[in-house]
């Protein structure tokens, strides 16, 4: 009889890498979930001796399904396979009841281990419910960012020793319009510091815009102890760019690892104090349209908000859907 397991990610690309890593062999009915509210239905209707589960998911996330699962006390064994690495979000699943934590991308073996300590693997007979809904280049696309991201997120992390919530990123072909309005929303009209960076490789390049709002520099120095009382322009300069260190170059190695390029990274410029983002645009993107991966950070006990806009250059497209090994549209 086969063994019922659920996989759970809001990503059609993870859902597919997660079926590819199953054991081969192994006799299982697989329910698809693209969020954990399917998730839970799924469990309740007994499609779920085993779920396979990802955090970051709109409806209800994967740290929700594992609170429903713990309070009604759902006949499940839950394994959180995840981007967001960062310890705190390793402990909080464990205290929840998972009894594993994977970081993606999945490793086969990895899982195929896990699976086997718990005796769940049994007598192997290939049977695979395979997903074959398609996967689009934006999905593919907001899938490599998230896992970059949330490298990103856990280096941070370890640096400041306070938590880095995550979101959803978004992946869309922007015009110049657009892009101006996107930044105008992130920076909400206020003054705003943005730290800029080109990077190219294996026949892609785009410009990384990471800003920061003015408004709270004193809670960015208190973040990384300086004297937040007395702060000069060049000591606020200081604390951008060593934030923008570690996000951009741990997000821009993430990238490129799952793309299997290197990039080289030009020299970082930050433009302080500043309400032009039509001028940042200009001296940045100078395509019509550009691939745009938006990203929102929320730093801290006191919520610094840090966001990430990565602008790649419409010539790169087909460098990265050659790079990706899948067939997407």
């Amino acid at each position: 009889m086969p063994t019922p397991v659920i996989i759970c990610d809001d990503s059609s690309f993870a859902r597919k890498q997660v079926m590819r890593a199953l054991p081969s062999g192994w006799n299982v009915d697989i329910t698809y979930c693209e969020n954990g509210q399917e998730a839970v239905e799924a469990i309740e209707a007994g499609k779920g001796d085993i779920l396979l589960l990802d955090l970051t998911m709109p409806v209800m996330d994967g740290f929700g399904v594992l609170e429903h699962i713990r309070k009604k006390d759902l006949p499940t064994l839950p394994i959180v396979i995840s981007g967001d690495i960062q310890p705190d979000s390793y402990k909080r699943v464990m205290s929840l009841g998972a009894v594993a934590f994977i970081k993606k991308p999945v490793d086969p073996v990895e899982l195929t281990k896990i699976l086997d300590d718990f005796g769940l693997l049994g007598i192997l007979t290939k049977q695979v419910t395979v997903d074959n809904s398609q996967i689009s280049f934006n999905e593919w696309c907001q899938e490599i960012t998230n896992v970059a991201m949330g490298r990103a997120a856990d280096l941070l992390v370890r640096v400041i020793n306070e938590k880095v919530e995550l979101s959803i990123p978004h992946v869309s072909l922007m015009e110049q319009g657009e892009l101006e309005m996107t930044l105008n929303a992130a920076t909400q009209g206020d003054s705003f510091s943005c730290i800029t960076q080109g990077f190219i490789g294996g026949g892609i390049a785009g410009e990384n815009l990471l800003m920061f709002h003015d408004t709270e520099i004193k809670h960015v120095a208190k973040l990384l102890n300086f004297d937040h009382d007395q702060l000069e322009e060049s000591t606020e300069i200081e604390l951008y760019m060593d934030i923008a260190n570690v996000l951009v170059g741990a997000f821009l190695k993430g990238f490129a690892e799952q793309l299997d390029v290197s990039f080289s990274q030009g020299h970082p410029r930050i433009s302080i104090h500043t309400q032009d983002s039509h001028e940042i645009l200009k001296r940045n993107s100078a395509h019509e349209k550009n691939l745009t991966i938006e990203i929102n950070y929320v730093i801290g006990d006191n919520q610094i908000s840090c966001n990430q806009l990565v602008l790649i250059t419409p010539e790169s497209i087909s460098s990265m859907k050659m790079r990706s090994g899948e067939e997407i549209f």
